[in-house]
């Protein structure tokens, strides 16, 4: 029999934690605090923010309760059980069911202390239960990927359940009182999306329905679809979130929305009218500042090196350059995260601001009352700036004034939109920029690409014909684990730095990165094709024919 636990301001896990001597009494308090404001069990609160791993966990609960241990890596999910154990159940009192007799179940959990939780499972589905223990995270991640969509379509279903509408009658444009349906609905939606990776969320309106799509690694899939009397008061329900004008609908509209899903979320959100009603979407921005270092943006050994020169160089201009979605960004703010220094100075300018970094000075600008790249790099210039940052070079004024400053002493970085390196150069000579101030104000040019990771739990060794030459690679299955065989994704680069030699070739267009020494753009991705990071055909996807 589980003994309960008796101070009652603590969660069951944490007294018996305390107790133990794995948390001292004061810190519990203020653990299973937060973990009920944000309605997240407490072990998972643990687990997420690093106060305690699964493994130590995992082993105290099998020690403490005598309960034996399930891997949850070779369990597949059984489709009988999606409709004895409905999603939402799953995802609110977090275990997942493994195997079911006449009168009995066997589930797996991580917290075996939490009588409540395991009461609820036993009356939801009156059975009586079999516990297993599992590692938090194990659980966690198991549960998001095997009972996704479900999660998502109960809520639809019992937000259509919950609304009534009027055929007859075009949807007020002001929300009703009880809005409750909608909100959850939102709500789910958004936390999908985040858990999903997802980097945006689509609502795009038809005739008939509003089809919902996400982009993860790069690609849109279809999630689910509304009628459209709901998505209009989807759309609306999100406006609100944004401050933005509900009763505007003739003209785009930018706004921004703070989410809040175990920790501070911001979205852009974009208004446009369609034919049929506002299409919008949202824009989930990676604020996660831990994960912005130059280790992880994916370059190789040879190309960290030289990067690494050119940030520690006092002044000059820095190019990273690619299509949209390339990840320029989010390499600019990495870089800026390794020279946040007390000594140095650091103003940025961006359309808008992403991600917050502490001790940086960052502006967005407001074309409205007329704050361009320009009016605000002139007002940084008389600051004492060490190291500046132009979200984007647009036009000739911008480049200019970036080009002066990195002239005069200020280490400059900026993006600019070119397929490669060598046609870096005739882009800032088609906006003004001479070749004298070329030659005297870049440093390096960065061209980069982003490319889908091949998921490691299904990723097939095969062999690659290359020039008359085999290689080993590998190529995308897909499995439970991943979206089309790929997780996630990495960066492939291509460095230049201005060397007096290099200048003057590029500047004619005799360039040659090959008999420089450097890695092209194809050269680091074959690189990564051979490692298995990821396959020959997303690198002919993202890149083109081989050189």
């Amino acid at each position: 029999m589980l003994k309960l636990a008796v101070n009652t301001s603590l969660s069951a896990l944490a007294d018996h934690l305390v107790r133990d001597g794995l948390l001292d009494l004061t810190q519990a308090g203020k653990l299973s605090k937060k973990a009920r404001e944000l309605n997240m069990p407490f072990i998972c609160y643990l687990v997420k923010n690093s106060l305690l791993s699964s493994e130590i966990i995992l082993q105290y609960c099998a020690d403490k309760f005598s309960l034996p241990i399930f891997d949850l890596a070779q369990h597949q999910p059984h489709a009988s059980y999606r409709e004895l154990i409905k999603s939402d159940l799953i995802h609110r009192y977090h275990f997942v069911p493994l195997c079911k007799t006449k009168q009995s179940l066997d589930i797996a959990i991580a917290d075996p202390s939490d009588h409540t939780t395991l009461t609820a499972i036993a009356f939801h589905t009156s059975m009586s239960l079999r516990p297993f223990l599992v590692a938090e995270d194990q659980l966690d991640h198991y549960i998001h990927e095997h009972y996704y969509l479900n999660q998502l379509e109960s809520q639809l279903e019992s937000t259509l359940s919950k609304l009534h509408f009027i055929e007859e009658a075009a949807p007020s444009d002001i929300p009703e009182e009880n809005d409750e349906p909608i909100i959850k609905f939102v709500d789910q939606l958004l936390q999908d999306a985040i858990e999903k990776r997802s980097s945006d969320i689509h609502l795009e309106p038809g005739e008939q329905d509003c089809r919902i799509r996400f982009r993860i690694d790069g690609m849109l899939s279809e999630v689910t679809s509304l009628p459209m009397q709901m998505a209009a008061r989807v759309i609306t329900r999100l406006k609100i979130m944004a401050n933005l004008n509900i009763a505007e609908k003739r003209l785009p509209q930018d706004g921004r929305i703070t989410f809040y899903h175990h920790r501070k979320i911001n979205i852009r959100i974009n208004t446009c009218p369609t034919i049929f009603a506002e299409k919008i979407v949202l824009r989930i921005l990676n604020t996660d500042v831990k994960q912005l270092t130059i280790d992880e943006l994916g370059l190789l050994a040879k190309q960290r090196e030289i990067l690494l020169h050119a940030l520690k160089a006092p002044q000059g201009l820095i190019l990273v350059t690619g299509p949209t979605g390339s990840g320029k960004t989010l390499t600019l703010y990495s870089v800026l995260q390794y020279l946040n220094q007390i000594e140095k100075n650091i103003s940025s300018v961006e359309d808008p601001v992403e991600i917050e970094l502490p001790g940086i000075t960052q502006v967005s600008i407001n074309q409205k009352i007329g704050l361009d790249f320009a009016e605000i790099l002139r007002a940084f210039l008389r600051q004492d700036p060490d190291i500046i940052m132009i979200g984007e070079i647009r036009d000739r004024e911008t480049a200019q004034i970036a080009v002066q400053a990195a002239q005069t002493g200020h280490l400059v970085l900026s993006t600019l939109h070119s397929k490669q390196v060598a046609e870096t150069v005739s882009r800032l000579q088609s906006i003004g920029v001479t070749d004298d101030q070329l030659t005297h104000s870049v440093s390096l040019i960065i061209a980069q690409r982003l490319v889908r990771k091949l998921c490691d739990h299904c990723k097939l060794a095969h062999k690659l014909e290359l020039a008359s030459q085999q290689i080993n690679a590998y190529q995308a299955q897909g499995c439970l684990q991943c979206y089309q065989g790929y997780a996630g994704r990495t960066a492939i680069f291509e460095l230049l730095p201005m060397s007096e030699e290099i200048k003057q070739q590029i500047l004619t267009g005799q360039i040659d990165l090959a008999q420089k020494g450097y890695d092209s753009l194809w050269q680091a991705g074959l690189e990564k094709v051979k490692a298995g990071i990821t396959s020959y055909t997303e690198l002919i996807r993202m890149i083109g024919a081989s050189e």
